[in-house]
């Protein structure tokens, strides 16, 4: 400061020096008398400029001060906007923010990944085309208040979710004119609540009361029957008696084996919607299905045949799943196909993004009209014959929920008394196969999985 304090005392002293000077060579003042008034000069503009700087140096710490408190302030902010961005972005459920226009203004990961694109800055409407969900987000922007509505998205895999848009109203600190406008105001916010895992599960228990009552109603009434038999006119008839218990016991196993594979649907529907993460070897894989099904073919006449590679590239799913497939589509060409004939099992890729195993039998063949309804629940082409091979009628339907979930295909392919052929179309574990197209290689008959 001293140096900053002498340079200005001097600048600020220089003209009186300059005046009194000029005096003194003129003599028109005396000698004493200068110096007298140029110390007195001197000493007042030095006060001077010493008040102000020191005055400039308050107010610079003061500045400084407030300057680091400002900084201090917004570095907060900064997190807490940070913070607040990680939660939103954790959510599991997918949130929209959108602006009076119906434009996004931001979204979280969950929502860019249900409508497989970034909406930011354009109408949900590119994404979300529900016409009830764009009316109620219409209806909150244009002060309804909140509303609900149920979506369904139908692909990749079918959800349903409950939608709730709700106002967004700026922070009681914040004064209207300050909050941002245009594209940065959020008006609403879409938050859409997964409820597929639910309402399946209740439809799940509704459709395993129905069928089961269906289903094992002839087997619970033939039990039925031959018990009070047994306690009465057969009491004491051993041969009638041997045979009825094996007709229960043969009863009795169809309907283990009926609840078993509905268990066992119902647990595949509950996991139909998360993608399998693991990769899976299908030439291991099928080589052990058709060693374990040697036995039962050697019974049924049947000789089996494989085609499948050691290089035929590995494929994303659960590998137990995968081989209940492939047992059940095997295990219906034995059982359907014609004895002393062959059942062939191929594998190949299908292009570089898919492979495909295909199972054909030489069996009396399915009639063009059953082929669509194949999948459904308890469908039987010949429900007699199904019955009599032990045949539950589920499943293919079990065969159509697991390819759900790994993003796959099943196509059928047959001609009345040539038999039949079931490709599963698999997507290669390096491809993503959200956005893979349907099989469509000239199939004879297709069934969406």
């Amino acid at each position: 400061m001293s140096g900053s304090w002498l340079r200005s005392t001097a600048l600020a002293a220089m003209p009186t020096a300059i005046a009194l000077a000029i005096l003194l060579y003129e003599h028109k003042m005396p000698a004493g008398m200068a110096l007298f008034l140029g110390a007195a000069v001197l000493l007042g503009v030095g006060t001077a400029v010493r008040r102000r700087l020191t005055a400039e140096k308050i107010v610079m710490h003061r500045l400084n001060r407030l300057t680091a408190q400002a900084q201090a302030q917004l570095d907060a902010l900064s997190y807490e906007a940070a913070v607040a961005d990680r939660i939103v972005a954790s959510l599991p459920d997918p949130l929209f923010f959108l602006d009076g226009e119906r434009r996004v203004v931001r979204a979280n990961s969950v929502a860019h990944a249900l409508v497989d694109t970034d909406l930011t800055g354009r109408d949900i409407a590119d994404g979300l085309r529900d016409p009830a969900l764009l009316a109620a987000i219409d209806r909150a922007i244009d002060g309804e208040g909140p509303q609900v509505v149920d979506l369904i998205v139908p692909v990749p895999v079918e959800s349903e979710f409950i939608v709730r848009v709700k106002p967004v109203d700026p922070p009681p600190d914040i004064p209207p004119s300050g909050a941002p406008q245009g594209r940065d105001a959020p008006v609403v916010l879409v938050d859409l609540q997964d409820v597929t895992t639910l309402r399946r599960s209740e439809r799940m228990r509704v459709d395993f009361v129905a069928n089961v009552s269906h289903e094992l109603r002839t087997p619970l009434t033939s039990l039925s029957g031959f018990i009070e038999t047994l306690r009465g006119p057969a009491r004491d008839d051993p041969e009638a008696r041997a045979r009825f218990l094996a007709i229960m016991q043969q009863q009795a196993g169809r309907m283990f084996r009926l609840i078993s594979d509905l268990l066992s649907l119902s647990r595949i529907e509950l996991d139909e919607h998360s993608r399998p993460r693991n990769e899976v070897a299908l030439p291991d894989l099928l080589r052990r299905l058709i060693e374990m099904l040697s036995q039962k073919a050697e019974r049924a006449a049947v000789r089996m045949v494989a085609d499948i590679p050691d290089d035929l590239p590995p494929v994303r799913g659960d590998a137990d799943q995968l081989f209940q497939v492939f047992q059940n589509l095997l295990d219906n060409a034995l059982k359907y196909g014609a004895r002393g004939e062959t059942v062939e099992v191929t594998a190949a890729p299908r292009d570089q993004r898919r492979v495909v195993v295909t199972i054909t039998d030489e069996g009396p063949g399915i009639p063009e009209e059953h082929i669509p309804r194949l999948t459904e629940r308890f469908y039987r082409v010949d429900a007699a014959r199904s019955r009599e091979l032990g045949g539950t009628g589920l499943g293919l339907a079990i065969v159509k929920h697991i390819l759900n979930r790994h993003r796959g295909r099943l196509a059928v392919a047959s001609t009345v008394g040539k038999g039949s052929s079931f490709s599963v179309v698999l997507p290669v574990a390096a491809v993503r196969s959200e956005t893979e197209p349907p099989p469509g290689d000239g199939e004879s008959a297709r069934l969406s999985a």
